[in-house]
């Protein structure tokens, strides 16, 4: 009886009806009020144009619907000086969403809300009808002008000139830098209205906005004076109907690489209220009428196919491979039963569809950007209520065609000539460009990356053609691969072999978040199937994925390939050096400056360092997994002994020993290389984080009880390393002394530091006493006064950090 009562009373307050109060003037018909001659946009809603106004008729249907606003920039502003680290700003940008519901509300009132969606399954039970009902306060209200029997006409001028969320750039003021609002220079341009959304067109204008902390290089305070200049932007807005019946939500599972949408579950557990995460994926369903078709393994077409069109304002020789990236994917889905699934196209003209713009919400899209940036992205648009992406615009920016040729140059010159000068032939960086594709577009199908796929593979493995072109050389496009480095010339690798595609790890989580499952009545029935599923499926090793925030596993790292970091970073190293022998050669500078060369050495640089961090996550690095209890794994497992010890030795060899291949003499006085520059700042770092792994050494010994390699042991091996030559009576060379300074700076940040434990701790100060003892006895023995004052200087300034004082200096 209470159940019942409770659903009438729901029943009732849904009911949207106006009461005509005793004397009250009547309200006009929308008929009446609308003038002869007025615009007339039919559609979702019905807005009319007249005076200058515009006017909106909302339909009694559409009350208490989910309606979704979306912005985009349709024309970005021109500026003097655009900062290049900001992403948004350009044509295409799709910069803010929310989801928004109208209601009648008293004295001839609609209101807009925002809803709050807390449920992620599908439940029925009284709690959740309960929350339901709750009241919502009016996000916005506005006086009803007329009406229908059916619909209520209301006057969305104001808020359409105004610098609101759900029509303006307001949401990503910050982002964009954004000074005041102008209203008298904005202005509303039209309106398009579709069976299903509307699309609101503004102008809108902002101010010089103040100069912040973020608009300074680092270290540098801000300008006085505002230096964000005065903007105008092209805005659309569209608001998109939600389907009636969200999609069904699909609980996500750690051990799959989904974004995902946070919400509560209140039927998994009766006790209490558990926040739960809904994967967030597109809506794939077979058609009505091949639904049978599709359940006997036969492949059929999706309802509605995830379709991207291409920006006309890309350059033409890579529209083609724009597509091509986009259309790799179509092999996942169609080992999920479906096939045309995922579509790349041109954007069509005007002519061809007058129908289509960028910032309508129903379509996807991917946008060139003339940007200083080196970058890529892919967002997502999201049913907040059950995960389901609606529409992406993924962006490219033009400077990322210049980071992509480096990163080759780097990686595979030695063994493609198609790498030599840049920039590069259009077909090779039509690859690139198609690779960036391919891994924008899995994140907006809802794949995170995984950095620990390529770890999967052994460095033999994937230096085999045969191989390669069997399985590439790791598990997911989703990884930060970038290229096969570890190909040596002798391995006759094709062109082809070196770039990473679509994986096998691809395709288990395309079908972990799109294989149809009708045969689950309810959410969390399909998750318990999946769960088990994907513990099946783990079994094969290239299936392992671990979140990339993960600091600890030495396999989840972006930019490495192979199972091994010191054999793929020592064949790295082994490129590498070809390339310096050859860089003249390879690269050409046509303007005769040196620029080009200048940049492609700073290419290899980089490749170096990030070499170098790879091995460092051995050291006291610990493989973690997110297994299930069933699955009896364990979850931490400390890197073993000679695992570490190879790490070490191998940062002995390249690290702390000078490479004079990477800085060769005739190089550096044609470039202007300066040590300080190009080697201080970034050997500082590498040393910094090198003696920081004590922390994971000690970690791991805390928590597993493994000291099979201890933190004293790592100690002593960076002492010996760094001055085991130092009684030697030698001189020290530049690139010595800074290591054992930088060293030295980087031990004195550590010791006394109460973060640290105890017992290492005392180990850290004997580190430094013995550094002492040892500098101070050769800076009295060594003949080499450059030598001795530099042994004199690290052991005094051990000894004022100890003492507080110069009191060691004077004895």
């Amino acid at each position: 009886m209470i159940r019942k009562k409770w659903l009438l009373i729901t029943a009732l307050l849904s009911v949207p009806v106006f009461v005509q109060a005793q004397g009250e003037k009547a309200m006009p018909a929308v008929k009446d009020f609308v003038k002869a001659g007025s615009k007339a946009y039919k559609g979702m809603f019905n807005v009319y144009v007249q005076d200058g106004k515009y006017f909106v008729e909302v339909p009694d249907r559409l009350m208490e619907r989910d309606i979704l606003t979306s912005i985009t920039i349709i024309r970005g502003s021109a500026q003097r000086k655009r900062n290049p680290n900001m992403r948004f700003g350009f044509a295409g940008d799709a910069v803010n969403d929310r989801v928004i519901r109208f209601r009648k509300a008293a004295g001839h009132r609609l209101e807009i809300t925002t809803p709050v969606f807390t449920q992620a399954t599908d439940s029925s039970n009284i709690y959740y009808k309960i929350l339901k009902a709750g009241l919502l306060p009016a996000y916005l209200s506005f006086p009803v002008k007329a009406a229908t029997d059916t619909s209520s006409l209301i006057d969305l001028t104001e808020l359409l000139e105004a610098d609101s969320d759900l029509l303006s750039l307001k949401g990503a003021k910050d982002e964009l830098k954004l000074g005041s609002y102008e209203p008298e220079k904005s202005k509303v341009l039209g309106v398009s209205c579709f069976e299903g959304n509307i699309v609101f067109r503004t102008l809108k204008s902002y101010a010089e906005a103040p100069a912040t902390s973020g608009d300074a290089p680092p270290g540098q305070p801000p300008a006085e004076k505002p230096v964000n200049n005065p903007t105008m932007w092209e805005v659309g807005a569209s608001w998109f109907l939600l389907p009636e019946k969200p999609m069904r939500a699909r609980l996500s599972d750690a051990r799959v690489g989904y974004f995902a949408t946070v919400l509560y579950n209140y039927d998994k557990n009766p006790q209490q209220v558990e926040l739960a995460a809904i994967a967030n994926r597109w809506r794939l369903e077979p058609k009505p009428e091949d639904v049978q078709k599709y359940l006997r393994g036969e492949l059929v077409e999706p309802v509605k196919p995830i379709v991207f069109y291409v920006d006309r304002n890309m350059p033409a020789y890579l529209i083609p491979y724009v597509i091509s990236g986009v259309n790799a994917w179509q092999r996942s889905f169609e080992k999920v039963g479906f096939k045309n699934a995922i579509i790349g196209k041109l954007a069509p003209t005007r002519a061809e569809d007058s129908l289509f713009s960028m910032e309508d919400a129903r379509y996807s899209f991917i946008s060139y950007k003339p940007s200083e940036m080196a970058n890529a992205y892919g967002p997502e648009v999201v049913d907040p209520r059950s995960g389901e992406i609606l529409s992406s615009h993924i962006a490219v920016f033009h400077n990322v065609l210049n980071l992509l040729q480096r990163w080759y140059f780097s990686m595979c010159a030695a063994v493609d000539t198609g790498a030599h000068n840049v920039p590069m032939q259009q077909d090779v960086i039509g690859k690139m460009m198609k690779n960036v594709i391919t891994h924008e577009v899995g994140h907006t199908i809802g794949l995170r990356h995984d950095f620990a796929g390529s770890s999967t593979y052994s460095i033999d493995s994937i230096r085999k053609p045969e191989y390669v072109r069997a399985h590439g050389f790791g598990p997911s496009v989703m990884d930060y691969m970038r290229f096969n480095y570890v190909a040596q010339p002798e391995d006759g690798m094709q062109q082809d072999d070196l770039f990473p595609g679509v994986g096998v790890y691809d395709d288990f989580a395309i079908e972990w978040g799109y294989r149809y499952l009708p045969e689950y009545a309810s959410t969390n029935a399909e998750a318990a199937y999946l769960k088990q599923w994907v513990s099946g499926k783990r079994k094969d090793p290239r299936m392992f994925y671990m979140d990339e925030g993960n600091l600890y596993d030495p396999r989840v790292q972006s930019e490495d390939v192979g199972d091994n970091s010191m054999k793929a970073s020592r064949l790295g190293i082994q490129n590498l050096k070809r390339t310096m022998a050859n860089l003249e050669s390879w690269v050409n500078d046509k303007e005769q400056d040196y620029t080009q060369l200048r940049s492609m050495h700073r290419a290899v640089e980089g490749r170096y360092y990030n070499y170098m961090q790879h091995v460092m996550r051995n050291i006291g690095g610990a493989f973690n997994d997110q297994a299930l209890r069933s699955e009896n794994r364990l979850n931490f497992v400390a890197v073993g002994r000679a695992q570490q010890k190879e790490a070490v030795a191998y940062l002995k060899e390249f690290l702390l020993k000078e490479q004079p291949w990477l800085y060769p003499v005739g190089l550096k006085a044609k470039t202007g290389f300066d040590f300080y520059t190009d080697i201080a700042g970034p050997y500082e770092d590498l040393i910094g984080r090198l003696f920081s792994r004590y922390y994971f050494i000690d970690f791991n010994k805390k928590e597993t009880g493994d000291s099979s390699y201890t933190t004293h042991e790592f100690f002593n091996e960076l002492y010996a390393a760094i001055y085991g030559k130092v009684k030697d009576g030698k001189p020290v060379s530049e690139f010595d002394r800074f290591v054992q300074g930088a060293f030295v700076n980087s031990v004195l940040r550590h010791a006394n530091n109460i973060a640290v434990p105890f017992d290492v701790s005392v180990q850290i100060n004997q580190l430094l006493d013995a550094i002492a003892a040892t500098t101070r006895a050769a800076a009295a023995t060594n003949k080499h006064m450059l030598t001795a004052a530099h042994y004199r200087a690290i052991a005094d300034l051990i000894t004022i950090f100890k003492q507080g004082s110069r009191e060691g200096m004077l004895k």
